[in-house]
């Protein structure tokens, strides 16, 4: 029985420097050496459990132009992990990846250039077979498909954003269909591609980068038969889209935190392994974490900084020994002063501390004329707007965002 086994992870994002310092005794900023040691703990896994493949679903720089150390960095580790090992390393794209200028190649394109054997960068949607130490296995790719990589600039010239953006998810639906007609029955096969995925539930950077305008993909079109895996970068939270059906349609999500949003999220890869049986071939998979910098918010107000003793029991050095720290503290107006000493003292074995002032909200507020407790938001925004005609001409984008607000707060709620 032939088992071929991958680990999937995307969104490394080398050159991430929020909150971030640079550590005197190796002259790198801390947040590199975060990520660094996590991919360093992804590829050691990977030779440890004899993988056939690694995949990396895009976003492999922060920006598309890294900083020599960074693509030195990362060469290192890729050079070592197909020099230690039998696996095939695939990468497609992400946004983040590409080159704002046509024509440039992108800083992850280095490695055809060095002629390193088993590693493959895939830019534009293709199907590529490849023969791994257990067998032949196909691996549609998808990178990042933005404006300019499918449509004409004739095309487009005319067009809306809206209409720029349902387009597009017309073509990359036809490029999925597609490339899920040239595989073949006999061997595996997995899709590898770097997008957005509707009902994906998204981290707060997504939340933050994601527009209205980028094209997004239906999970019915993902859920193809002709593939056993389907593995996907661009969205930092792991989740499976398709749980209760075959295959498996997987965010790997990020491998270190990007920032607070992503506060409560584990983060890792995944192992999977894909095996022949009566029925055909399966998949099965499982999410590991990477040893990811820890991030803290911390609520204090005056009175906590009263009894010494107390604070003692609530702190502990150890829980916050090498964490990124966030501490918010209240405030009653912007002229209150806080004893920042006082709070690096608590604080001193975090790897880094970002106080911000609240305001505390007791305060009397104005009400709106026409304004009720019992009115929805929508409603309550109606309202709004028309006590303020300069408002007017753009209510509908107003209503838009205040919809797409409510539907997250609510996604968050559920989790």
């Amino acid at each position: 029985m032939r088992k071929i086994k991958f680990i999937h992870l995307s969104d490394i994002h080398i050159g991430l420097q929020t909150h971030g310092k640079i550590n005197a005794a190796t002259g790198k900023n801390t947040r590199l050496e975060d990520i660094l040691k996590s991919l360093d703990f992804v590829f050691e896994y990977a030779q440890k459990e004899s993988v056939d493949l690694v995949l990396i679903a895009g976003d492999i720089f922060h920006r598309e132009n890294p900083q020599p150390t960074e693509e030195i960095e990362f060469s290192k580790r890729v050079l070592k992990l197909v020099q230690g090992s039998n696996a095939r390393v695939v990468m497609v794209l992400g946004n983040h990846d590409y080159p704002s200028a046509g024509g440039r190649a992108s800083a992850v394109e280095i490695f055809p250039a060095l002629d390193i054997n088993r590693v493959t960068i895939v830019r534009k949607p293709k199907l590529i077979n490849l023969n791994t130490e257990n067998g032949p296995i196909q691996i549609a790719c998808l990178p990042w498909a933005g404006r300019s990589g499918l449509l004409t600039k004739d095309e487009y010239k005319s067009l809306s954003s809206q209409e720029i953006q349902i387009e597009i998810e017309k073509r990359l639906i036809a490029i999925i269909r597609d490339l899920s007609l040239k595989t073949n029955k006999s061997d595996p096969a997995i899709l590898l591609a770097h997008l957005a995925a509707r009902d994906a539930k998204l981290s707060g950077t997504e939340r933050d980068t994601l527009t209205t305008t980028d094209p997004i993909v239906p999970v019915s079109e993902l859920n193809n038969k002709a593939f056993q895996y389907v593995a996907l970068g661009h969205i930092h939270r792991f989740q499976n889209l398709n749980k209760d059906d075959a295959p498996p349609i997987i965010y790997s999500g990020s491998i270190e935190r990007i920032d607070f949003t992503e506060e409560k999220e584990g983060k890792g890869f995944v192992l999977g392994e894909i095996f022949e049986s009566e029925d055909g071939w399966k998949c099965e998979y499982k999410f590991i974490e990477t040893p990811s910098r820890k991030f803290i918010t911390v609520e204090l107000d005056q009175s906590d900084l009263e009894t010494e003793e107390d604070l003692e029991k609530r702190f502990s050095k150890d829980d916050y020994s090498d964490a990124v720290v966030r501490v918010r503290y209240k405030v009653s107006g912007p002229s209150d002063k806080v004893d920042e000493k006082r709070i690096k003292s608590i604080f001193e074995s975090a790897q880094s501390l970002k106080i911000e002032k609240v305001f505390d909200k007791h305060e009397k507020v104005m009400r709106q004329a026409g304004l009720s407790k019992t009115m929805g938001l929508m409603e309550a925004l109606d309202k709004y707007i028309e006590t303020k005609p300069e408002l007017k001409s753009m209510a509908d984008e107003m209503k838009s965002y205040a919809e797409k607000l409510i539907r997250d707060n609510t996604d968050n709620t559920q989790d």
